[in-house]
């Protein structure tokens, strides 16, 4: 029965993810022969500067017992050190230089093998060589040969096993039959000798499987993170696809709703004659009202989509902002005098910025927009235009409304988004005005607050930044507000509910 590693479920694919990384419980091999294949490449050349380190040290210590010959062997010794130095060392110190060569992956195994079992059948060709009784103390070279080469030669399992249990056959054939050791020694030699044989083969078995086990998760990953990689990027063509589609949408609509507001213009204002019924003339106003409020939408989805696909540019100019914020108030003069709501602005000093104009009177259009839309009769909107101690230029409109709920206010900047609640779903809509202002100074390098208390009212401030301040053109009187509309009503700033949300759209 097959191992597995790496059990995902994803769309019904967990049982081909599985069977990708099964393994075989004898061997510790992939069934995938790709996998393996790949596995084995990978697990080399990451080990290698291990492999070269533990066969070099190796080598020297396997010379270094040349010195216990030489103080414990009266005889047999020009044949020891023959086997040591001239049969197993060379051999060990040239498996170390294989692994400069660059094919070394493709037969690692071999030559690790190859170094082990020439190591492992040096001790026991000294064994046999070596005249009793000295021969019996010789089994403990073995135990650090099979150590060594099933913890940290960075063999495979299986082959390291299979020439541990060859090495530990070969020393009791020799011990028994060639150069016969005391039944004694040799069965407290077994008991050591079988102990950290089936120690180190334990050992190499956890290692093997924790090793490939790390492999398959580290696959999953980068996997995974390529497949996360292809979605964000699929994703953020198909944003940007969007984006391009509303432009093109919005363009196209616009034209033909010009045509339809223009003739319904004619018609509400009888330029050519009584309309014959009081009827028509209320139907052409509700063409005309409705042909507006679409053309308002369009022109935000248009600037948006623009913004969002980095096409909408800004055109420096110079331009002095009560100037443009007195152009704003105008258009807004009427439909709160008709709302009864009280309009007001103050500007206290001159304040010439270089920015677009077009965008910034946008944005404070849609600023007054909202600010209207959703104070009640009675209420009060207040406009002021004013700079701190870093020359930034900021204007401030402020509203007696509905406010709005601190957890909500990062929300009402998302496109589309509008706070779910009964009074809400009362105004019309798409939820545009804020994330656009967001966009558009985001642009110049502005900054956007807002300020809001639930049921009190909301305070929304943009900023430019200092360097965007000009000096030039007409003074004008930094004297108080002047009152563009009718109604009563005190301007409220929400103490409660505030979040600071400079540079927000960067």
């Amino acid at each position: 029965m097959p191992l597995y590693l790496g059990n995902i479920s994803v769309d019904g694919e967990n049982e081909q993810e599985s069977g990708r990384f099964a393994l075989s419980w004898l061997t510790l091999r992939f069934r995938d022969r790709k996998v393996e294949r790949a596995y084995a490449y990978n697990d080399i050349h990451k080990a290698l500067p291990l492999i070269r380190l533990s066969l070099c040290l190796g080598a020297m210590l396997y010379a270094a017992f040349g010195v216990l010959d030489y103080l414990s062997l009266d005889g047999a010794l020009h044949q020891v050190w023959a086997i040591r130095f001239g049969i197993v060392v060379p051999v060990v110190l040239l498996t170390a230089a294989a692994t400069l060569w660059k094919e070394f992956w493709r037969y690692a195994q071999l030559i690790l093998g190859i170094g082990m079992s020439t190591a492992g059948l040096g001790i026991i060709t000294m064994t046999a060589v070596i005249p009793p009784p000295t021969n019996a103390a010789y089994y403990a070279g073995l135990l650090v040969v099979v150590i060594y080469g099933s913890t940290l030669a960075r063999m495979k399992f299986h082959i390291s096993a299979m020439i541990s249990i060859c090495l530990v056959a070969a020393y009791n054939i020799v011990a028994l039959k060639l150069n016969p050791i005391p039944l004694p020694a040799l069965l407290s030699n077994n008991f050591f000798l079988i102990s950290a044989t089936g120690v180190g083969i334990f050992g190499s078995y956890i290692q093997d499987l924790y090793v490939r086990f790390n492999y398959v998760s580290t696959r999953l990953l980068i996997e995974e993170k390529g497949r996360s990689e292809q979605l964000l990027a699929e994703s953020e063509a198909a944003n940007h696809a969007k984006s391009e589609f509303l432009a093109v949408v919005s363009h196209e609509l616009r034209t033909p709703l010009n045509a339809i507001i223009g003739f319904s213009e004619f018609l509400k204002m009888e330029m050519f004659g009584p309309l014959g019924s009081n009827r028509y003339k209320s139907y052409s106003e509700d063409i005309y009202r409705s042909g507006q409020h679409l053309l308002h939408i369009i022109n935000d989805i248009l600037d948006l989509s623009r913004a969002e696909a980095n096409k909408l540019e800004v055109i420096e100019e110079k331009f002095n902002l009560g100037e443009m914020i007195d152009g704003c108030l105008r258009m807004f003069r009427n439909k709160a005098a008709e709302e009864g709501i009280r309009l007001s602005y103050k500007i206290s000093e001159e304040l010439n910025v270089q920015a677009d104009q077009r965008l910034m009177n946008q944005v404070l259009i849609n600023l007054l927009s909202n600010a209207v839309k959703f104070t009640a009769s009675g209420g009060a909107i207040t406009v002021t235009a004013f700079s701190d101690e870093n020359d930034c230029c900021s204007i401030r409109v402020t509203d007696t409304g509905i406010g709005i709920a601190e957890e909500n206010i990062l929300r009402v900047l998302e496109p589309f988004i509008q706070v779910e609640s009964a009074t809400a779903r009362s105004h019309e809509g798409l939820g545009l005005g804020l994330p656009l202002v967001k966009r558009i100074m985001s642009l110049h390098g502005g900054e956007v607050r807002i300020e809001s208390t639930l049921g009190e009212g909301t305070t929304v401030t943009v900023t430019l930044p200092g360097w965007r301040r000009a000096e030039w053109g007409d003074q004008i009187d930094p004297g108080a507000g002047n009152d563009t509309g009718e109604g009563s009503g005190e301007a409220a700033t929400g103490a409660q509910g505030h979040q600071d949300l400079s540079n927000v759209g960067s």
